[in-house]
């Protein structure tokens, strides 16, 4: 059925899609394919990038694997297969793009197994653990300054740090480097939350995330950007206080909570809710657990806020 539903969809393809952009695919048959970005993204079949930037043929070269991940440049080249790598450097010397983006995405089945590491459930795969291993000091540093969070909240750091450490690892590529220093490169560290259809640019002002709203964004490396602000380990630094000052902000607003009933979640005052890791869950199970209290389920309290 499913190889079905693909050979099906190729037939309307081509007499509908195709046959109408018939103008576009001469075109590219005969001058080639010339596009101005290069994404690596997941190979993850929920977030198709030319899905999620309704682009054209032609429009972007595409790498996906596991992870969105970027490794390391080797220096001096060897002789082993470096598959991202080779198509980072066709999409930067051959193809001359003027932008990369690394496009990173929530409930990452990659990175979550990363960070789950030898207890998961795809430790005895092959080769998974090696290729992601790339960020294993991304996973490292979230698991020590993170600890308190709960799991998935800590996968969401991981997978956010392990786009800006991918960022980074591009800066190591001599050719790719060159050009950003020439203003002919920017790069770009993006993160798709598909729970809520929005896109999230890193902002290395601050080493977090932020909402994408409209049609323009400011890159994340651009000539004359230190290399300083891009490391990864500032990103969970700003996760650690972020989930700090939240949980400060949630004892000052502890008698009005301890006031609510069930329907009075409206009522809660605005809490600065960026995406961070931990703030949308620190309020959230607080209030529930606040009105499970007040409605009598739970019968002795724990401060869940307090550590």
């Amino acid at each position: 059925m499913a190889l079905e539903r693909l050979l099906k969809g190729f037939a309307d393809f081509r007499l509908g899609y195709y046959h109408d952009h018939l103008d576009l695919f001469e075109k590219l048959a005969t001058e080639g394919q010339s596009p101005k970005i290069l994404i690596v993204g997941c190979a993850d079949a929920r977030v198709d990038p030319g899905i999620l930037t309704q682009t054209k043929p032609g429009d972007i070269f595409t790498v996906r694997n596991i992870g969105a991940i970027v490794p390391p440049a080797q220096i001096p080249p060897d002789e082993r297969q470096h598959g991202t790598s080779a198509a980072i450097e066709f999409a930067v010397r051959g193809l001359e793009v003027e932008h990369v983006v690394i496009l990173g995405h929530a409930l990452c089945g990659g990175i979550s197994a990363l960070v789950d590491g030898e207890k998961g459930a795809f430790a005895h795969y092959d080769y998974l653990s090696t290729w992601t291993a790339v960020a294993q000091e991304v996973r490292d540093l979230a698991l020590k300054e993170l600890k308190d969070l709960p799991h998935d909240e800590v996968v969401r750091a991981v997978e956010q740090a392990s786009v800006v450490n991918s960022v980074r690892n591009l800066m190591g590529f001599p050719w790719l480097a060159e050009r950003v220093a020439a203003g002919k490169l920017v790069l770009h560290a993006w993160w798709f939350n598909l729970t809520k259809g929005q896109l999230y640019a890193f902002d290395p002002t601050t080493a977090t995330f932020k909402p994408v709203l409209g049609i323009e964004v400011a890159p994340t490396v651009a000539q004359g950007t230190p290399l300083s602000a891009i490391k990864p380990q500032r990103l969970i630094a700003a996760a650690g206080k972020k989930t700090h000052e939240c949980r400060a902000e949630l004892r000052v607003l502890e008698p009005e909570l301890g006031a609510l009933t069930a329907g009075d979640e409206k009522a809660i005052p605005a809490l600065d809710l960026s995406l961070v890791a931990g703030s949308e869950r620190l309020v959230q199970s607080h209030v529930h657990r606040t009105l499970e209290l007040n409605a009598g389920v739970r019968q002795e309290p724990e401060d869940p806020v307090a550590s």
